[in-house]
């Protein structure tokens, strides 16, 4: 195999790792890290291969709100994931507190952030897990999809 060819397969697996990250993003929220790290390491991932028309600030708003909501209200939260979907992105947050009424009462009542998640996302909910619960959102791909 020549110089060239070791250089351009390398390029090629470089890339095509590249391409999978982009399709993914887990991080561990135990540590508690920054919100802009946190935003910075998904932009960085999932931004790879987007057009212009699929701007990647609602989803990095509903992330923000999200994981600030599992740092404020729970003793440990677990891990956000992101994963590319036909329509959009899928947003999920788990922590280790299993009580679902605070949800429930909270979107009931109308909390300003949640209200927020309504409107960046084609839906939003949660659901108990063995050891707590997940809130998720689906956030689209382009800014004005419609319902």
């Amino acid at each position: 195999m020549s110089g060239g060819q070791a250089e351009l397969e390398a390029e090629l697996d470089r890339l095509c790792r590249r391409v999978a990250g982009a399709a993914e993003v887990t991080l561990d929220l135990r540590d508690l890290p920054e919100l802009r790290d946190i935003r910075s390491v998904v932009a960085d991932q999932l931004g790879f291969g987007r057009g212009e028309e699929e701007p990647l600030g609602a989803l990095l708003l509903v992330i923000d709100e999200l994981v600030s909501n599992a740092y404020r209200h729970t003793d440990r939260p677990g891990e956000l994931r992101v994963n590319r979907q036909v329509r959009g992105f899928l947003v999920e947050v788990s922590d280790d507190d299993p009580d679902l009424e605070v949800l429930r009462s909270t979107s009931e009542s109308a909390h300003y952030g949640l209200r927020l998640i309504h409107q960046l996302t084609l839906d939003w909910g949660f659901r108990g897990e063995p050891t707590g619960k997940t809130v998720w959102a689906l956030v689209p791909a382009q800014q004005y999809y419609e319902r």
